[in-house]
């Protein structure tokens, strides 16, 4: 599968997850919007950029995956963007953490200081 399908079916898997949690979800019409989603939790409106990878743990990472999340032509500065999601098919699962701006990559496991963004779709 090419990174642009990649790229489709995490959105729609994401949002499916977070309407299978009652969350409203809504999608922009056009693909220049810098977030992919926006998410109603009932408190708030949440922009989110969604991301996937099909990385792997380098062998002397200790089990974690180095995820890039800026490319080339995107700044998702916090003005904009709320939170990432990021689905990682190493672990099976989404990492959603709040944008702390200036992120270009995030190093993810199950055991790090990371583990507490795997699934947590709380968006607090």
């Amino acid at each position: 599968m090419d990174n642009n399908k990649r790229g489709c079916l995490a959105e729609y898997l994401f949002a499916t997850e977070c309407m299978k949690r009652e969350f409203e979800v809504s999608m922009p019409l056009m693909d220049s919007s810098l977030y992919d989603c926006i998410i109603d939790n009932g408190k708030r409106l949440i922009r989110v950029q969604i991301k996937s990878s099909i990385k792997v743990p380098e062998k002397d990472r200790h089990n974690s995956v180095h995820i890039p999340l800026q490319n080339n032509k995107r700044n998702y500065c916090t003005d904009k963007i709320d939170y990432f999601a990021v689905w990682s098919d190493y672990f099976k699962g989404w990492f959603i953490f709040p944008n702390s701006g200036g992120m270009q990559s995030i190093r993810v496991s199950l055991s790090g200081k990371n583990k507490k963004f795997f699934n947590n779709f709380a968006f607090e």
